[in-house]
């Protein structure tokens, strides 16, 4: 079974090179590695051309979901893995990914995201709250988290590639839905890892939860998977999450994180709407 790993890149200069290293560096190489350059302007083309990978430019940035179908048209393994830019794959990603593909009926295997820039609150609120991944034990899930999820190529072919209106986020979560509604089981491992290296502020965190929230809504709107259930889990999180950090984490100040940037997805979602 070949792989091919793809790396999706807009503005990640400060990141691609490490991304790019820690694929080389599998203990099941990948048959090619792609980097998806989608309109960057800051120069990251130059540091990919330093490694033996294949780049794909686009001329102009055309949003996420466009440049993960620009690696379904350029890959030419029977399995594609994504690797977010500002990620680094634990050096067993790869193999253990492929071993999820042990029944016919798998058409997507991913892993989790960890958290490994902590040097804020917001990075903490993170690290605790937004984990990238379902826990760890091995299950089989409704959608895989577009930091580290791979895909038969045929089942990708299959349902059409990804959802090109999904410029930023929800992407992977439109993309599991519509395999699972064409009869593929998408498989959680957690032990394959990547590791997480962006950091935020308050401000950035809250944009880019809202963001991904409303990824999401978007993604069960489109397909008319339960929308109402993107309002439930929020307002659910809007009393646990602040709860949590009270209680356990005695934080008063990351537990009024909690509770704004819950605000800021109900905000987002109700706005989406109009």
């Amino acid at each position: 079974m070949k792989v091919t790993a793809a790396i999706p890149c807009y503005n990640g200069a400060r990141y691609v090179g490490h991304a790019i290293e820690s694929l080389l560096n599998q203990s099941r190489p990948a048959d090619e590695i792609l980097v998806i350059d989608d309109g960057s302007t800051d120069g990251g083309a130059d540091i990919i051309r330093r490694y033996p990978v294949k780049l794909v430019q686009h001329v102009r940035n055309e949003g996420l979901a466009a440049a993960r179908n620009t690696a379904i048209a350029e890959a030419t393994g029977d399995i594609l893995a994504f690797v977010d830019v500002d990620a680094f794959a634990d050096a067993d990603c790869l193999k253990v990914l492929l071993g999820g593909y042990d029944d016919a009926r798998v058409g997507g295997v991913g892993g989790r995201g960890i958290e490994s820039n902590i040097h804020s609150l917001a990075d903490r609120w993170r690290q605790l709250h937004a984990s990238q991944g379902y826990g760890d034990t091995p299950k089989y899930v409704e959608h895989l988290h577009g930091i580290c999820m791979s895909f038969r190529l045929s089942a990708l072919h299959q349902v059409g590639g990804f959802n090109a209106g999904f410029r930023t986020n929800g992407e992977d979560v439109e993309i599991g839905l519509r395999l699972n509604a064409a009869g593929y089981r998408l498989r959680y491992l957690p032990g394959a890892k990547v590791y997480h290296q962006r950091s935020d502020d308050e401000s950035s965190l809250r944009r880019a939860m809202a963001a991904w929230c409303v990824g999401a809504y978007r993604a069960r709107c489109v397909n008319h998977r339960q929308p109402w259930r993107a309002f439930a889990g929020t307002l659910r999180r809007m009393v646990v999450d602040p709860a949590s950090d009270l209680l356990l984490e005695r934080d008063p100040a990351l537990a009024r994180l909690s509770w704004r940037i819950c605000w800021d997805k109900l905000r987002a979602m109700v706005e989406s709407r109009e």
